[in-house]
């Protein structure tokens, strides 16, 4: 059962061939249903072409329901058959590239529960039901969806290696370069330490962003929705780049410590809202608000 079926989100799911999987959810009699169904761009999504069927109360039969479709008694069906699109579509916000293989969207004519299967006679694979209108976001949810969206690209096919690449290369250097300066190394305390990685995650993340907006165009067309992802990306090196001067700046740390733990406290905060540094960013920029910035000695 899908709860609220108003509230926008997308259920990603795996089809094998000949199989079934069913949704459910409660509508009042005139509320709208907006539903669609969708499959990752590449290799995939070029062959794998599920159809949606909707059942509820007061439908009227629409097209041919597949016989292993299970219809309640009293209930009306009707069929979308999925047809791929000449090119896939850029999500700016993930980002992404998907199929959009159907789109529903109507007023019901009774109140009761309604049912969505997703089908599939040959082939399998994963697919995405894209469920509801209105955009809105717990606290919890925001906060999450960096790992939503490491969880979409696992759902697209890309191996966990690929998503974090940028990421490992960032820290990579940004350890190595650190490992050639050992003697200023050894003058940092727990508060720089954290300062200075927090400045590589949000970097990790802007380089992160960059090259799934590069991988997701190649396999879509072109979105005005890029700028939402060239502007995430910018935020996160901003941040990134911010984080790295205030730790790496040589000065009397104990002086202006306080205003130092201030600019972390604002970086940890913007990173959260803005899903720069996939949560350990912000969460040790909020560590470098609140340990002291004095020097060893």
């Amino acid at each position: 059962p899908v709860e609220n079926p108003s509230k926008s989100r997308v259920l990603y799911g795996q089809l094998s061939g000949g199989d079934l999987q069913y949704y459910s959810f409660e509508v009042e009699k005139g509320e709208k249903i907006v539903i669609g169904l969708i499959v990752p761009s590449g290799k995939e999504g070029l062959t794998f072409t599920p159809d949606l069927v909707i059942m509820g109360p007061g439908l009227s039969d629409e097209g041919e329901v597949p016989k292993t479709v299970e219809v309640p008694e009293g209930y009306g069906a009707r069929i979308f058959s999925g047809k791929r699109p000449i090119n896939a579509t850029y999500e700016g916000f993930t980002p992404s590239a998907f199929y959009s293989l159907v789109r529903v969207d109507f007023q019901v004519p009774e109140s009761g529960t309604y049912y969505a299967a997703v089908s599939s006679v040959e082939g399998g694979g994963n697919y995405g039901i894209v469920l509801g209108y209105r955009e809105s976001f717990s606290l919890i949810e925001w906060l999450l969806i960096p790992l939503n969206q490491i969880r979409t690209y696992r759902w697209e096919g890309q191996s966990l290696p690929f998503i974090i690449f940028p990421l490992g290369v960032t820290l990579g250097a940004g350890i190595l370069a650190i490992s050639h300066k050992k003697e200023a190394a050894a003058g940092f305390n727990p508060a720089r330490w954290a300062g200075t990685f927090a400045g590589l995650f949000f970097l990790g993340t802007g380089l992160s962003f960059t090259s799934q907006m590069l991988f997701s165009l190649s396999r879509s067309s072109y979105s005005h929705e890029v700028i939402i992802t060239v502007f995430l990306a910018l935020a996160s090196i901003g941040l990134g780049i911010i984080a790295l001067t205030l730790s790496l700046k040589d000065e009397r740390y104990g002086v202006k410590s306080i205003r130092k733990q201030f600019y972390f406290l604002i970086l940890g905060l913007a990173g959260l809202l803005l899903w720069a540094g996939w949560l350990i960013g912000p969460i040790l920029a909020l560590e470098a608000a609140v340990l002291p910035w004095r020097r060893k000695g």
